[in-house]
């Protein structure tokens, strides 16, 4: 954005150079150019000026680009699509989302209910609905979305934490949305990925009362 204010001052320049400065008169008839003092005068304000509107120019970059950020605001059933996974038997798991408007998510879904082995032949143990986060993505239309979930052993202890990613696109109308995720299973210091695939969600409306 400093390049505005940049512009800014190049075009103020420019249009000194096509309209100079009028010429003072004397009783005589002779011409008598602006002293030092009010050329400086005039500089100072013109320089003042293109600061001012560069630097408005700049505060205005972050309202702007929070305005054209997609919202996954609202509460949301979505579908998870495995391509990669370490069950036996991958199916598509359904799920639930709400994501609030400060940038929380809570979810849960089918995976958390019958769980994911992190092996072939380790049995699956069932997870706890997951917390989390979500916010703008590296992209003007990616959102990012993170939650966490906790498997436990059957006395209550902890097991392992898994961390599921997804990077989503919104779609124009803000009703549906499509990307990717990856889980991870982060137990006695290694992680690995449990399921990675495709989720696509569909935003729950809100139903008019009679």
């Amino acid at each position: 954005m400093p390049f505005v204010a940049v512009v800014t001052i190049c075009k103020c320049t420019l249009r000194h150079k096509q309209y100079p400065l009028p010429k003072k008169h004397l009783a005589s008839g002779s011409r008598l150019s602006y002293t030092d003092a009010e050329e400086l005068f005039m500089f100072s304000k013109t320089f003042f000026a293109s600061i001012v509107c560069g630097l408005l120019a700049i505060a205005l970059q972050p309202m702007l680009a929070a305005s054209s950020t997609p919202s996954l605001a609202g509460s949301w059933q979505f579908t998870l699509t495995p391509t990669t996974t370490t069950s036996a038997t991958p199916v598509e798991y359904p799920g639930l989302a709400t994501f609030t408007t400060d940038g929380s998510a809570v979810e849960t879904d089918g995976t958390e209910y019958v769980g994911i082995p992190v092996s072939s032949g380790a049995a699956p143990k069932a997870a706890t609905p997951g917390h989390g986060v979500w916010g703008a993505g590296n992209t003007p239309i990616a959102l990012l979305v993170q939650y966490i979930s906790l498997v436990l052993n059957t006395d209550g202890s902890l097991y392992a934490k898994r961390v599921t990613n997804m990077i989503l696109s919104v779609s124009s109308t803000g009703q549906t949305f499509s990307g990717t995720y990856t889980t991870d299973q982060e137990a006695d210091g290694s992680t690995t990925v449990i399921s990675a695939g495709t989720v696509t969600g569909t935003l729950i409306p809100h139903e008019i009362v009679p």
